[in-house]
């Protein structure tokens, strides 16, 4: 089943996409397809890829961090400064230690059954065992070698004065922030001994099978997988030529660099006089950006590459306002406006495009994107009805003004061709500014220490909090249209926490739960993913030794649930997570 060529050449990615593209199509076979609704539940797929792989990363993580504060009080001013700077360097060793992809496939029927929902795995029929080497083909051996690099220096400069009556301080206050990333990526596809028996490597290639498969979920699919050993896949694949070979134009395009400057300036009055007090004030944002990158240019034939510079520079005036009312002795209102921004992730403003390896589709940044603004108002009511308790409830909205969304083009990029030589249509997917969203809703919210209790009793206590939340939004995002939802939001959710402190001992016990919400919604999927309702039980107990050390025992997920993802319905099977339980025991110590 020899899919690539048999030679011992290197194939960088994007450098001929139809050695990396031309791969057997999975076809529905006709006739076999059991249909509820309009989703497809059960059948047979011809050509279906089965792969076996181990991903293992070498991930090297060195961070430096000084900060100096100073504070002068003269009177009635107080006078403060901050300087604060921070390195941050992310990478690899080397090419075999750095991110590393070991693959093995072979291609056969494949039958399944997913009529159950997306609470179980689908059920799959097996036509060849999973677990024989004997079937595998060596598959593109793959490497991502990544040297990120992280400055931040911030400055902040302060002054205030207080005053009596209902003017009670000024506060004036200066910053300038500095951030830059310089971000540099390899892609390596490796094809030489492509479509050769896994087993030709010999026994080192491949380890015992991985055993108990999301033991805890439901369903009757494979639980045992064949797991390739990606140090005999080095051995083979990563020779001293390959070890030196420079980054290609491809990977220039990946890499970037993105520098900001921002200045800040800011002006805020505190008042108050009997029940009534709070603040307003305005802050002055002036953001100078800068984005560096390479772009592919030139012929299928010769491509090559050109540095490119992409300088953007904006202002805004974020204005706020917070009161606070004392309606009696118990009971406090609270209202506050302000205006807000999000800015976008660093490498969403980085000229770049990261281009897949089995189909034609890619990645790319938007220099040109800008952080999105908010105008949001909320106020709350809380009632103090002891000493150690508390009811409180709370309103808000939000309205968001260029909304970040996904948007898809076709693009062609230079040595992209199709298995004819002709050049292949690319859909990248970047980020825009121009969607519009509103979000509104309510939070209520318990808390109590049960201090009548006799000892050692009086240390228990309970918080709980529910949240309601609302969407009204419509915008698109790469392909599809989204209506009243944005993603990563669930429009009710919710936390108990039992917890106990007394003396040298604390604990507590939560319970984390969230509806169900958007996951994705962009073009690399067909329909919107969604991910089910989900719960997660936690805890935590520390016990002090002395003043200044501390035992600590915390565990999440204790209940080791599940997340579950699935498309459009819940016969649209999408992915089932198990991260399982993870217990951390640890000593703190103060000096």
């Amino acid at each position: 089943m020899d899919i690539y060529p048999d030679d011992t050449s290197r194939i960088p990615l994007g450098a001929n996409p139809s050695v990396n593209l031309n791969l057997p199509q999975p076809v529905f076979v006709p006739g076999t397809a059991r249909i509820v609704g309009d989703t497809a539940v059960a059948g047979t797929i011809d050509n279906a890829r089965f792969m076996a792989a181990r991903e293992q990363a070498y991930n090297r993580h060195d961070l430096v961090s000084i900060g100096l504060h100073q504070k002068w009080t003269p009177e009635r001013w107080t006078v403060s400064g901050d300087v604060n700077w921070s390195s941050a360097h992310s990478y690899f060793p080397s090419l075999a230690q750095s991110t590393v992809r070991s693959r093995a496939a072979f291609y056969a029927p494949f039958r399944y059954d997913a009529s159950a929902g997306y609470e179980k795995l689908p059920s799959i029929a097996e036509t060849k065992r999973w677990t024989d080497p004997a079937n595998y083909m060596i598959f593109p051996f793959q490497i991502a070698y990544k040297n990120s690099k992280d400055e931040d220096f911030n400055t902040t400069f302060e002054v205030a004065r207080d005053f009596d009556g209902l003017l009670n301080r000024i506060t004036a206050g200066g910053q300038y922030h500095f951030r830059e990333r310089d971000y540099m990526r390899q892609d390596i596809t490796l094809n030489g001994l492509n479509g050769r028996p896994l087993t030709s490597l010999g026994t080192d290639a491949y380890g015992q099978p991985y055993t108990g498969f999301l033991s805890p979920v439901g369903g009757d699919a494979p639980r045992d997988w064949l797991v390739p050993n990606s140090d005999a896949f080095l051995k083979a694949f990563l020779t001293p030529g390959v070890a030196a070979t420079a980054p290609n134009v491809n990977d220039l395009g990946a890499s970037f660099r993105v520098g900001l400057r921002i200045y800040t300036g800011y002006l805020r009055g505190d008042f108050g006089t009997g029940p009534l007090t709070g603040n307003v004030g305005v802050r002055y944002v002036h953001t100078d950006q800068q984005s560096s990158g390479t772009i592919n240019i030139g012929t299928a034939a010769a491509p090559r590459a050109q540095a490119v510079s992409y300088p953007l520079a904006f202002d805004d005036v974020l204005p706020s306002l917070n009161l606070r009312g004392e309606l009696s002795h118990n009971l406090v209102a609270r209202f506050g406006a302000s205006r807000v921004m999000t800015r976008p992730n660093v490498i969403d403003n980085a000229p770049r495009i990261t281009l897949a390896n089995d189909s034609p589709t890619g990645t790319g940044g938007n220099p040109q994107l800008k952080p999105f603004l908010a105008t949001q108002f909320d106020t709350s009511l809380e009632w103090y009805f002891s000493r150690h308790g508390q009811l409180a409830g709370a309103v808000f909205y939000k309205a968001m003004d260029d909304y970040i969304t996904a948007q898809s083009q076709t693009i062609f990029v230079p040595g992209r061709n199709d298995a004819s030589g002709a050049p292949l249509p690319i859909t990248l997917s970047t980020q825009v500014n121009g969607g519009s969203a509103k979000v509104y809703g309510a939070e209520f919210s318990y808390s109590q220490v049960f201090s009548f209790l006799p000892h050692p009793l009086d240390g228990l206590g309970v918080q709980a909090t529910y949240t309601r939340v609302e969407v009204a939004s419509d915008y698109r995002t790469g392909g599809l249209e989204v209506r009243d939802q944005l993603p990563g939001l669930s429009k009710n959710s919710a936390n108990a926490v039992l917890f106990y402190d007394k003396g040298p001992f604390s604990g507590r016990v939560s319970y984390v739960w969230r509806d169900k919400y958007l996951n994705a919604a962009n073009t690399s999927v067909l329909a919107p993913v969604y991910t089910a309702a989900f719960g997660s039980l936690d805890g935590s107990v520390s016990y002090r030794l002395t003043p200044n050390v501390m035992l600590t025992l915390e565990g999440t997920n204790l209940a080791d649930a599940s997340a579950y993802n699935y498309a459009d319905n819940e016969y649209r099977f999408a992915e089932i997570a198990n991260y399982g339980r993870i217990v951390m025991l640890g000593v703190r110590a103060k000096f």
